[in-house]
């Protein structure tokens, strides 16, 4: 039997020149050791990680040395994506996320270093007989490590080894994740030699995980994370993913039963979401937390059952019964037994109409008999419609309302004084009126634009300019005649002159 002692550093060695002393021993793996360690210069206990792949190295003292010359190669390489896992996980701020606050080189080898997580994990919660856990306890658990994936995956990374026991569960009921494992799976890429490291764990892994270079996705991890709660809820090992692909694949039953319809105290949504997280093939699966998380909310938020409604009980009255020597005394008058108001949908409206009108025509009647004055509805009269006349129609019309108003007020005039225009008069008006309209006419169109002035030439220019234009003419209408005017500017100057 393999301790954990054995190839891990001694109780009492130091780190980083003093800094971290290794108090304890917390695991080891295929990949690396895990040790509790107390830290010098906070006084605080932390965790170390320290990159041990066993197939490749072993102790030599406090240094790490290969087992044959020719790992030194793919371990170097181990080493670098040990240090880009532990820088990558360092940014994944998360209450739910194990915190990585140092990282650095050491013995030929890398350590890294993580909060120490008080509690117990929760594979020995699975493993305990007196440990239970409620459903509301698990529900919550549940969404919170969903919260904590999709922080991981958010930042395009992978955990890639998600099982019960790389969850821990604090006093106060917080998971936490806890032992990332990015750089197994980039270690595989590099060299078949180190595929050995790619560790997969049967029942929680999925079927890519068995295939180095397989593609893997959101859906992987979230596989695995069903797998832990199935084996929580059923308290059964999930069946190993290649196993369950052989046999579906050979058109038989899977072998790993549906946790829906058999797990009492939970929501059918919930108990389906694992299913479906659960199924073979990837593009079969929930293909993100927020996914898997919406369908738990569904089932938290759907309503209970409703009750059969409870008819309310009829309290009949006893009517005593007749004597024999009083007959009874005959009803004044029969009461219809009480119906219960029709409601609004079953009102017929043509039933309704006819109804009121005969209620109307009966208030009437009652109130001639007893001489009531009825006084009539007023109708409101509705508001005449101002009509809005474009302005285009008062400035068509100006010239024309200006003629009219003139006239009529001449012809009002005249009626003030008593007097018939005789037929002098008559014609001077008819002349003022065809003034006064030519001034609205010339008042109402805009006025041509005024010529320009004309320069004014000089005399003698001017007879300059007349003997050019002489000289030209004669020229462009002559042009090949011999016998034509042929006369020197010079004489043409002195004549104008």
């Amino acid at each position: 039997m393999v301790s954990l002692a054995d190839h891990a550093l001694p109780i009492g060695a130091t780190l980083l020149d003093g800094q971290f002393t290794i108090t304890g021993h917390l695991g080891a793996g295929g990949f690396g050791k895990t040790y509790r360690a107390q830290d010098n210069y906070l006084d605080r206990t932390i965790v170390i990680k320290e990159c041990f792949p066993e197939d490749f190295c072993a102790r030599n003292g406090l240094n790490v040395v290969m087992r044959n010359d020719s790992y030194e190669g793919p371990f170097r390489a181990t080493v670098e994506m040990f240090v880009r896992e532990a820088r990558a996980v360092a940014r994944l701020r998360h209450p739910n996320i194990v915190g990585v606050h140092r990282v650095f080189e050491e013995n030929q080898t890398a350590y890294m270093v993580l909060d120490l997580i008080e509690g117990c994990e929760l594979l020995s919660i699975l493993e305990s007989p007196s440990a239970t856990l409620s459903p509301s306890a698990i529900t919550e658990i549940l969404l919170q490590l969903l919260d904590a994936i999709e922080k991981v995956h958010g930042m395009d990374l992978l955990h890639r080894d998600i099982s019960p026991d790389n969850i821990m569960i604090e006093p106060n009921g917080t998971p936490v994740l806890i032992d990332f494992g990015a750089a197994r799976r980039d270690a595989s890429r590099k060299t078949r030699a180190v595929s050995s490291m790619l560790v997969v764990k049967d029942g929680y892994s999925p079927q890519e995980f068995y295939v180095a270079g397989a593609e893997q996705a959101p859906s992987s991890d979230l596989y695995a994370l069903a797998a832990t709660f199935y084996h929580l809820l059923s308290d059964e090992v999930p069946a190993n993913s290649q196993t369950r692909l052989v046999e579906i694949a050979g058109r038989r039953a899977d072998p790993c039963k549906p946790l829906a319809g058999r797990i009492p105290g939970y929501a059918p949504e919930f108990l389906e979401a694992i299913d479906k997280a659960m199924q073979i093939h990837p593009c079969d699966r929930l293909q993100s937390a927020a996914e898997w998380r919406d369908l738990i909310s569904k089932g938290l938020a759907a309503p209970a059952a409703e009750p059969a409604p409870v008819e309310q009980p009829v309290t009949k009255v006893a009517q005593p019964a007749p004597q024999a020597a009083q007959p009874a005394p005959a009803p004044a008058a029969a009461q219809a037994p009480a119906e219960e108001p029709a409601s609004a949908e079953a009102i017929n409206p043509e039933l309704e109409r006819v109804l009121t009108k005969l209620v109307e025509e009966t208030n009437a009647a009652v109130t001639r008999s007893q001489g009531i004055p009825v006084t009539p509805k007023k109708r409101r009269t509705p508001a005449p419609r101002k009509s809005v006349r474009p302005e285009w129609v008062d400035e068509f019309n100006r010239e024309s309302v200006e003629i009219e108003r003139w006239r009529a007020s001449s012809a009002f005039a005249m009626e003030k004084e008593h007097r018939a225009p005789d037929p002098v008069h008559k014609r001077r008006l008819e002349t003022l009126w065809q003034a006064a309209e030519q001034q609205v006419v010339e008042k109402c169109t805009p006025s041509p634009p005024k010529p320009k002035p004309r320069t004014r030439v000089p005399r003698s220019m001017g007879k300059l300019l007349d003997f050019s234009s002489q000289k030209q003419a004669s020229e462009t209408d002559f042009p090949d005649d011999p016998n034509g005017p042929k006369r020197s500017s010079r004489s043409l100057w002195r004549k104008a002159s």
